[in-house]
């Protein structure tokens, strides 16, 4: 299996902080706002927020709870994407602006345990740099940063 590449299998938008997530078949991302009614695009370096169905299929760790992720990806492996590499579907392109979310172990049984947390890895950020159309299903892959 080609780890550079994956398939979106979720898209969620959040129509206001703390908002519960509404999935979308579809949606446009813009390089202005990022997804469609969603008010993370108000934040110019995480327009976006994803993360791998393996990491959701984790079900334990405070933070996991909490994330709210915009893209849900199956296939690639997030861990080996850094910022500065892009994203692209056939329409869309994103450029990863960071990786990793904040750890709270002192609130976390799984980080107290000493397991491994995927959030740790396969949370990504990025904001749009090609808008169009962004679809459930649609193929994606990694291109790295150039050096």
């Amino acid at each position: 299996m080609d780890m550079e590449k994956g398939t979106i299998t979720d898209i969620f938008v959040y129509e206001h902080r703390g908002a519960s997530p509404r999935p979308v078949t579809s949606c446009q991302a813009t390089v202005q706002d990022g997804l469609a009614d969603d008010w993370h695009g108000q934040d110019v370096d995480r327009q976006i927020s994803i993360l791998s169905e393996e990491a959701r299929e984790q079900k334990e760790g405070f933070c996991l709870k909490k994330f709210k992720e915009n893209i849900r990806t199956r296939g690639m492996d997030l861990a080996q994407v850094k910022p500065g590499d892009q994203l692209k579907t056939s329409q869309v392109t994103f450029e990863i602006t960071g990786v990793f979310k904040k750890c709270y172990p002192d609130l976390c049984p799984l980080a107290q345990s000493g397991k491994p947390c995927l959030l740790r890895d396969h949370a990504l950020f990025a904001r749009v740099s090609k808008g169009g159309t962004l679809h459930a299903g649609d193929d994606i892959s990694r291109e790295p940063a150039s050096k």
